[in-house]
């Protein structure tokens, strides 16, 4: 089922957010931007003949707001991570389609992990990381609509299966940040010990 994967990590985020994080404005915007996203799952908008989605433009919106807020790249190179990143999931999307035999291939889960590869090895920002994977699939969809549009296919900008992509994605970037932070932490507490005990 679409957008099961999205639903299940937006919940995960809200309860982690509220539960398990200290009381500040971060944790609050981060919780009702969460709350926004599984709101407006189910909107959808007319743009002249093309269809969108509310979690479309709330993606486009709170991408470029991180970006901006967050960069600590240049512009130009911010922009061609995206371009990358569009590239990727619009090519293995199209692929997908024109190459049937193949389709066990072009999972969620695989189509993920080549979007996680490409963004962790390109940036070492979290918050860039999260906002380049945000801009490049939404912009992707773009492309898709429109190239369905002239096939005359009719295509819904911002469908739940590509957020179910950009979910798996984002919770994997942010399991991986915590992930960092922890083995730092650790290696931190046994310098500590060894420098306790004599040891260089």
């Amino acid at each position: 089922m679409d957008g099961a994967f999205f639903l299940w990590f937006a919940w995960m985020g809200i309860v982690i957010t509220v539960f398990f994080i200290k009381a500040s404005n971060k944790r609050n915007h981060i919780a009702f931007v969460l709350l926004l996203a599984i709101c407006s799952v189910n909107l959808e908008f007319q743009i002249m003949d093309y269809t969108i989605t509310g979690l479309f433009l709330l993606a486009l919106i709170y991408g470029y707001h991180v970006l901006l807020t967050h960069m600590q790249v240049t512009r130009s190179y911010a922009v061609i991570i995206m371009l990358i990143v569009t590239a990727a999931y619009t090519s293995i999307e199209l692929f997908s389609i024109y190459d049937p035999v193949f389709t066990y291939l072009y999972t969620k889960w695989s189509v993920s992990a080549v979007l996680f590869i490409i963004i962790h090895i390109s940036l070492h920002s979290s918050a860039e990381r999260c906002a380049l994977l945000l801009l490049g699939v939404v912009h992707g969809e773009v492309i898709l609509s429109t190239l369905f549009h002239q096939m005359g296919i009719i295509r819904v900008a911002g469908e739940l299966g590509s957020f179910d992509i950009l979910a798996i994605s984002i919770m994997s970037t942010v399991v991986w940040h915590y992930f960092v932070q922890l083995t730092a932490h650790l290696e931190k507490l046994v310098k500590k010990h060894q420098e306790r005990r004599g040891y260089s």
